[in-house]
């Protein structure tokens, strides 16, 4: 049985796991910021009596300032643009999170009282794949060949916008190597590390909406990036990114870095898309 007919065969259900925090659309925006810092999370399902109501994410949050400290969730939290229910199946639930670009999804009761009962994502649809069928596909027919980059010098809010603006939630924090002539990758930067560090608010508190000293990568970069080899199989890719709790993987030649892999590639590549 290939991965696939794993994924079509399997619901929801066999693989959710119990919701992140959540908030309610009166909660004030720092309450949702705090929990988000607190544990490291992009998104946050709004829920009022149980019912789903929106959904709330790291872009909303990092765009506001403390002289908007008052403001409720409810004025920048997001309509629902996704939601699963227990008894979908993980092949179709992984083509629609493909197709909207959501790493995690709410599950409901159903969709008509929208009752929220847990939450299912990339790393849950992965580890179903861990084990029945191995995939020898090797990494570089999957990866992501032109690769967003930052530098260790670069500031915060300059890759945050690159984040936003790529779709990319982690860059690799590279070097150039004169003396080979390639990028060497020094490191990773993700949406999380950014929002772990309390550096929520990109935008300037004060009049002129700049940073009076702006932080930088390397201040904030995990070393060493834990990376991948061409030749490295998709099934191996897999097992690096549930082991370490990574989202996606640089890939290195002695050329220096020449793509990257995520959980989302292998997804694709598994339901065909």
């Amino acid at each position: 049985m290939g991965c696939r007919d794993v994924l079509a065969r399997t619901s929801v259900k066999e693989v959710m796991r119990p919701c992140f925090p959540f908030v309610s659309s009166r909660d004030l925006v720092t309450h949702a910021r705090a929990l988000m810092r607190s544990n490291g999370l992009r998104t946050l399902p709004v829920v009022d009596g149980g019912r789903l109501e929106g959904i709330l994410t790291s872009r909303e949050i990092m765009r506001l300032t403390s002289t908007r400290s008052n403001l409720l969730v409810r004025g920048i939290m997001l309509p629902i643009q996704f939601m699963a229910t227990s008894v979908d199946s993980l092949l179709d639930l992984s083509r629609e999170m493909i197709r909207v670009e959501a790493s995690d999804v709410p599950v409901v009761q159903n969709r008509v009282d929208r009752t929220l009962i847990e939450m299912v994502g990339f790393g849950d649809i992965l580890r179903k794949l861990r084990g029945p069928v191995r995939l020898t596909l090797p990494g570089r027919e999957i990866m992501t060949r032109n690769v967003i980059t930052c530098t260790p010098e670069d500031e915060i809010p300059v890759v945050w916008d690159a984040m936003e603006n790529t779709t990319c939630s982690g860059l690799p924090v590279v070097r150039f190597n004169k003396r080979k002539h390639r990028r060497d990758v020094t490191g990773m930067i993700t949406r999380s590390d950014i929002i772990r560090s309390g550096v929520t608010r990109l935008e300037e508190e004060s009049d002129k909406g700049r940073f009076r000293s702006p932080p930088r990568v390397k201040s904030l970069m995990r070393t060493p990036a834990i990376t991948a080899t061409p030749d490295m199989f998709v099934s191996e890719a897999i097992e690096a990114m549930l082991d370490r709790d990574i989202d996606r993987l640089p890939v290195l030649s002695r050329n220096g870095l020449i793509g990257i892999v995520s959980r989302s590639d292998v997804i694709r590549v598994v339901c065909g898309e």
